[in-house]
């Protein structure tokens, strides 16, 4: 079983906002470290900047929603907490994409793992289910185990496959490529960047981790 590598955990972490103190998520929901999301059953301010520090809960609130759920924890956290909290939740997109079935004698490089665990904990695990990305993990020649080698055409195709997996959402955009270059990391193809807009409705993480 492969693990997140730190070339996905700092590609994850760099999307994510950060904080130890509780904050509004996009949605108003009520997070603390990497985009832990502590409840969806409360609303807060929506942050509409990306900068946690825009839509902090205040500390009467914090200590409520404690105290509401029973959390044993309250805001402000420590880093230590905030380190569990991403591992964990990082964790359930780790374990979707170990259980991935690849063509017969393939395998992921680092990078690849990396990139789809990125774009499953940002789109949740239905987004390996999605025609786009199923087309691309059967398409032997995306794998660095495939032997023997690649010609242009072959090397087309597979930036092609990639840029249409790791689809874009108008807002996400610069993850997204970010992602799909990962993946490439280290083959003899690059991703292409499509000019297609692709949405991932109704594909959102947060709503699927636990507190």
């Amino acid at each position: 079983m492969a693990n997140l590598g730190t070339g996905g955990a700092d590609l994850i972490k760099s999307h994510e906002g950060f904080s130890l103190k509780f904050y509004g998520d996009p949605y108003g929901y009520p997070t603390v470290g990497w985009g832990h999301l502590i409840t969806d059953t409360k609303t807060y301010t929506k942050n509409t900047t990306g900068n946690p520090n825009d839509s902090l809960l205040t500390q009467a609130q914090a200590n409520a929603l404690s105290s509401s759920l029973n959390l044993g924890y309250t805001s402000p956290i420590s880093q230590s907490q905030a380190n569990t909290f991403f591992t964990n939740d990082t964790a359930k997109a780790v374990t979707a994409v170990n259980k991935l079935v690849l063509p017969t004698g393939m395998s992921f490089t680092q990078s690849q793992f990396d990139a789809l665990v990125s774009l499953t904990f940002n789109g949740g695990p239905g987004v390996l289910t999605t025609p786009d990305v199923k087309n691309l993990l059967a398409y032997k020649l995306i794998y660095s185990s495939f032997q023997g080698p690649r010609s242009k055409e072959e090397n087309d195709n597979c930036s092609k496959l990639v840029s249409k997996a790791f689809s874009y959402d108008r807002n996400l955009q610069r993850r997204r490529n970010e992602e799909a270059t990962l993946f490439c990391k280290g083959m003899g193809y690059t991703h292409k960047t499509q000019s297609i807009h692709y949405s991932l409705i109704g594909l959102r993480h947060k709503q699927e981790r636990s507190a």
